[in-house]
């Protein structure tokens, strides 16, 4: 880098621009010597006039490059920049010829006519009053918002957020900021509360004033909706929000107090215990219980001659139901509302199957879902009947995580049917019995001993516990279940007893002693030993999972070493860098949060908006041109735009948590380096049943042990439980 410098000239061509870091390379006419400049700022256009500071680089691929460390925007003065400003697309709705008609007969007024007087433009052959007044709504909308723009950029908001809080505020933004800057964490997404906790002390906010105490509890609460609390203890939340706010803790019981007297925390006394929640997880485990209380309510439905309709049943299936199988089929008839449990090949899909066909026989109209794509489609093929996940039944509203599907437009069904209720979280549930006819019937399917959702919530477990809703669990393991070593294995490691991890049929256990190793075997199985032996590729049939993203044995590294071997780079594959990440063309990814507005094709040409959590597909295509990747999860194509990126990983391997109600035909299990935190049952056993056909389990049998050893339970804070009690 040289001495700073100043220069002055007029945008002729912008070569690059990046809107969410407002990075822009462009070409500047410094009184006609060309000039490749960079450096950040708010949206530029060809013919505005830039002054900058800053220095001389030598790039080893662009040459001689000025950097700049500041830059002021002016518009053009004369005819040639305005007319190059006008064509930029800076006003919607002018092309080349519209802004040289306006130049040729306004001149250097151009500008003060589009803003002041543009029934003026009607002179001009072509413009209606009409047209007219939207090119000045557009032009006086582009000085707005730069000027907002400019405005939140100076108080040092990024380009990318300052534009979506001008979207989200209008010219009000620098108000709205200035006033209350916690207020683009909670409500622009992507915001981190740091920022927004260094903008209020910016602005002069006091470390303890109370404000900041408040939102900074709030913060407080929605990080530990990641470890899945839907509220916290007073007495564990005051000494926290005393420690990072550096305030004492009757001033944060003061906050908390005022905030819960304004409905911005909600307190609730939970099993003798002080809760305090955020309004939205209040909200959902009140009305869920309420809703669940209503339909607990009816009185069980005396089905005629019950018994010859379930002999007639297993006729007409061909099958013989086993007692408890027969009971909660019975249950399901008789009650609004029952939970159906059981571990792998204890025959809740053959149970499920009579509840349908009895359910149908009575013509009830019967509704099939599933968390995930993935169990749904499951579901569909074992059940023979459409199933949809939640998300796509409750009709999710593109722009937002609200459903079509509510009290006010109920669902069309008598019966609903939920899979994988394990994965169900506080909100969705909250949604669902939202969208729930109160005379329907509501079947709740799932393995408690899974792990809970990824959301906040013990939903399963707590109408489990609550001793109020009917259950009926399966135990029993079916005679054709036993000959699947996957099955046995995995009861054995939920009963706590040391499996038997002798080779078989459809297990294999590869030890290891070394993360080097056990890296090396996993994947040399996922790649090369199981597609020969049985033709599952890591594309299609086979998932590796671990417990963790790090360490030499986590998730990111398996990723990149699979990645190279499988879909290495070369030439005229084309590739996509976001963050630290890079994607090729034919690499698997995974959705890692939901994204509600993605548009969305399927097989048969229908466009449709969403991909959610935990879908895995193929990148099929990547437009440098056209800043977009185009990826197919399940026969639906998706559309991400380079910005999006952020919600894509490579999934040749998962973890164990993002795995959840999906089944794979083959699973290479790596138990290699990990936290101690990570090894317990209910996470070996979660990784175990996902397993349908294969399963092949590297690393320690030491890890193993510990694991099933290690019984420990997920301590939630959650409320549905006594809530309902």
């Amino acid at each position: 880098m040289g001495e700073e410098e100043q220069i002055e000239g007029t945008v002729e061509e912008i070569i690059y621009e990046n809107e969410n870091t407002g990075y822009r390379v462009f070409r500047l006419d410094c009184d006609g010597m060309p000039v490749v400049a960079v450096g950040t700022c708010i949206s530029i256009y060809p013919g505005e006039l830039v002054n900058a500071v800053g220095s001389w680089s030598e790039h080893v691929s662009y040459g001689r490059q000025f950097v700049c460390a500041e830059i002021e925007k002016s518009f053009p003065g004369e005819l040639e920049g305005i007319t190059k400003f006008l064509v930029s697309g800076a006003v919607k709705g002018i092309g080349k010829a519209i802004a040289r008609k306006i130049v040729d007969r306004f001149g250097e007024d151009s500008f003060d006519i589009l803003e002041h007087e543009p029934l003026l433009l009607t002179q001009i052959s072509g413009i209606s009053p009409r047209k007219a007044n939207e090119f000045s709504e557009s032009f006086r909308q582009t000085i707005g918002s730069r000027a907002t723009l400019m405005s939140l950029y100076e108080m040092g908001i990024t380009p990318a957020f300052a534009v979506k809080a001008e979207h989200k505020y209008g010219a009000l933004a620098p108000q709205v900021v200035q006033e209350n800057p916690y207020r683009l964490w909670e409500e622009i997404e992507g915001f981190s509360f740091q920022n927004a906790d260094d903008l209020a002390l910016s602005f002069g906010v006091r470390p303890t004033d109370e404000l900041r105490v408040g939102y900074c509890v709030k913060y407080i609460l929605a990080h530990n909706l990641q470890n899945g609390h839907c509220f916290l203890p007073l007495e564990k939340l005051l000494p926290l929000g005393a420690q990072y706010v550096g305030a004492t803790e009757e001033e944060v019981e003061i906050a908390v107090e005022n905030m819960c007297d304004a409905h911005n925390l909600e307190r609730a006394v939970i099993n003798g215990v002080k809760a305090i929640y955020l309004p939205s997880y209040y909200r959902a485990e009140t009305r869920t219980a309420e809703k669940l209380k209503m339909m607990l309510q009816f009185p069980r439905q005396e089905i005629e001659d019950i018994e010859d309709k379930i002999k007639k049943s297993q006729n007409r299936l061909g099958i013989f139901y086993e007692q408890t199988q027969e009971e909660a089929i019975r249950a399901a008839l008789e009650n609004r509302v029952m939970v159906l449990t059981g571990g792998p090949g204890t025959g809740k899909t053959t149970t499920l199957r009579g509840m349908i066909e009895l359910f149908e026989a009575l013509k009830y109209r019967v509704l099939l879902s599933a968390p995930t794509g993935r169990a749904a489609k499951r579901m569909s093929q074992v059940c023979d009947r459409k199933a949809q996940t939640i998300h796509r039944m409750l009709e999710v509203q593109p722009g937002s995580a609200t459903f079509a599907r509510n009290s006010a437009n109920p669902l069309k069904c008598d019966v609903l049917i939920i899979d994988e209720m394990s994965m169900v979280d506080s909100l969705l549930f909250d949604a669902l019995l939202d969208a729930l006819p109160l005379g329907s019937r509501l079947i709740m399917v799932g393995d408690t001993d899974q792990l809970p959702s990824v959301g906040a919530g013990n939903v399963l477990t707590d109408l489990v516990r609550s001793g109020t809703v009917p259950v009926v669990a399966l135990t029993k393991i079916f005679r054709q279940a036993k000959t699947s070593a996957i099955i046995t294995t995995a009861h054995e490691i939920n009963n706590g007893e040391r499996p038997d991890l002798e080779n078989r049929s459809d297990f294999y256990f590869v030890s290891r002693k070394t993360p080097q190793g056990t890296l090396e075997a996993a994947v040399e199985m996922a790649v090369s030993r199981i597609p020969q032996q049985y033709g599952y590729g890591v594309l299609d049939g086979v998932q590796v999972i671990a417990p963790t993203r790090k360490t030499h044995t986590g998730t990111v590294n398996i990723n990149a070493v699979i990645r190279d071997r499988v879909n290495p780079d070369q030439p005229g594959r084309k590739t996509v860098k976001s963050r630290d990440m890079v994607f090729r063309e034919g690499d698997k990814v995974m959705q890692i949060r939901n994204n509600y507005d993605l548009p969305v094709k399927t097989a048969d040409g229908k466009e449709e908006t969403g991909v959610f959590n935990g879908d895995i597909g193929i990148i099929l295509s990547i437009s440098a041109q056209e800043k977009q990747v185009k990826v197919q999860f399940e026969g639906r194509v998706a559309q991400y735009g380079y910005d999006q990126l952020d919600e894509l990983e490579l999934a040749y391997a998962v973890t164990v948590h993002k795995s959840q109600g999906n089944e794979f035909e083959a699973v290479v299990l790596v138990l290699g380096e990990m936290t101690p935190l990570l090894q317990y049952r209910k996470l070996l056993y979660t990784a175990v049943t996902r397993a349908k056909n294969l399963l092949v389990i590297v690393g320690s049998r030491q890890v193993v042990d510990r694991m099933v050893a290690n019984n420990k339970h997920s301590n939630r804070y959650s409320g549905l439980r006594f809530l309902l009690q």
